[in-house]
């Protein structure tokens, strides 16, 4: 059941009741992720909703590692993985 939906510029978000609990899809650009609250107060998803439209947080883009298109010489096996 959908209960509210948020968005700004490139960003939207949109908070749903599941059997669970709350549930709010991230989308920006082409990608979507979802985030779980299930233990969380409808609030609390509204709070994840309102920040990540207010791009106080990313989504990792599908495909991308760490956010980016391809490891780099930054990348440490024995660390990153």
């Amino acid at each position: 059941m959908l209960v509210s939906e948020y968005w700004d510029n490139d960003r939207r978000a949109v908070i749903r009741k599941e059997k669970e609990g709350f549930e709010v899809d991230l989308f920006k650009n082409n990608y979507k992720e979802t985030r779980k609250v299930h233990n969380h107060s409808e609030s609390y998803a509204e709070d994840v909703a309102e920040n990540f439209v207010q791009g106080l947080f990313d989504i990792e883009e599908e495909g991308s590692f760490y956010g980016y298109k391809q490891k780099t010489d930054n990348y440490d096996p024995e660390v990153d993985d």
